[in-house]
This record gives structure tokens, C-alpha cells and sequence, in this order.
């Protein structure tokens, strides 16, 4: 395939995921003051395996802005913004197939496979639980909230347990399923 037909095929299937997780991002369950679930990272994650980290943070980041615009809860606080693109970039990062789906891969626990993806997808989410969403936006939430950061970490741990394996089989889910759309 030449350049022109690649770089055509990133864009509009970035822009089409982008758009999904801004359709994604209005349909919230909240479930205190600071703390609620969303499914936006279903297509940063497959923005992140399709295209590797730079294009996975670009995508997280413009879900978040363009969320913003079409669905403001409240003033556009930047933090979240990052917290966003970092997820892009660690799912990138770890997932990035053509990184890790050809036969020159050396790590064993991470190699090419359904079980090396189903490792790299539950290790990659709980970099990002722990890092991004416990850590990173506890961090905002404080700040813009003008709470303790223990009293939103405190909150916010019991919904990332529950969540952490209900999004790591809807990411394995779509990563298959984008394995046969769109194989390597």
C-alpha cells in the first residue's frame, strides 16, 4: 500500500474512532460526586493497537476536547486532556500489533498470539488504572475539585476493581474483533 493511501486510511479510521468515543462519552453512569463509568477508552485502546502510542495519544487527546465540546460537564480543565493521551500512548505503547504480532518478537510472555494479547491487554489496562486513573486523575479531580486526594482516591478505587476486569474482556473483545476486520 503507498503512503498516500496509508496516511488517507489513519485519518478517517482515527476520525471514526474519535467520533465513537465522543458518541461513548455522553453515556456516563455516574456514581458519586467525582467518580462514574464511561466507555471512551474502548477507542483509545484501539486507536493505540491499530496505530501505535503517537496516534493513540492524539485520539485519547481529541476525544476528551471534542467530549468537551459536544457534552461539557463543567468547565475544560486540561488535566484530563493529558490523562487521556497518556492512555492512548500506553495502550499504544503495549499493544501496538505490528510491534508485537510478527515472529520477530523475543519476549515470551508478551509474544505474538491470543494469550500474549490477552496478557498485554491486562497488563496495559493496569498500567492505565493505576497510573492514569488512580493516580493522574485522582490528582485532577482534587484539583478541581478542591478535595483531598485521599478522599477521591478512596472513591474511586472500589469502581476501578469493579471496572479492571469488565474493561480488560471489552478491550480483548475488540482487539479480536479488529483482528479479523482489519488483519495485519
Amino acid at each position: 500500500m503507498n503512503s498516500s493511501k496509508t496516511s488517507v486510511s489513519v485519518l478517517t479510521t482515527s476520525a471514526l474512532l474519535i467520533a465513537l468515543g465522543v458518541v461513548l462519552s455522553l453515556f456516563r453512569i455516574p456514581l458519586s460526586t467525582v467518580t462514574e463509568i464511561t466507555l471512551t477508552g474502548l477507542p483509545i485502546a484501539a486507536g493505540g493497537y491499530l496505530f501505535g502510542p503517537w496516534i493513540g495519544m492524539l485520539i485519547g487527546a481529541l476525544i476528551d476536547i471534542c467530549g468537551f465540546f459536544v457534552a461539557p460537564k463543567g468547565p475544560f480543565f486540561p488535566g484530563f486532556t493529558i490523562s487521556t493521551a497518556l492512555m492512548g500512548m500506553v495502550y499504544g505503547l503495549l499493544l501496538y500489533r505490528k510491534w508485537w504480532d510478527n515472529k520477530t518478537c523475543r519476549m515470551s510472555l508478551f509474544h505474538a498470539g491470543a494469550k500474549g494479547l490477552a496478557l498485554r491487554v491486562a497488563f496495559s489496562h493496569l498500567l492505565k488504572t493505576v497510573f492514569i486513573s488512580l493516580l493522574l486523575n485522582c490528582f485532577w479531580l482534587s484539583v478541581f475539585y478542591g478535595m483531598t486526594f485521599k478522599v477521591v482516591f478512596l472513591a474511586s478505587i472500589p469502581k476501578e476493581a469493579i471496572n479492571y476486569p469488565i474493561e480488560v474482556f471489552l478491550i480483548y473483545s475488540v482487539v479480536q474483533i479488529l483482528n479479523r476486520i482489519r488483519p495485519l
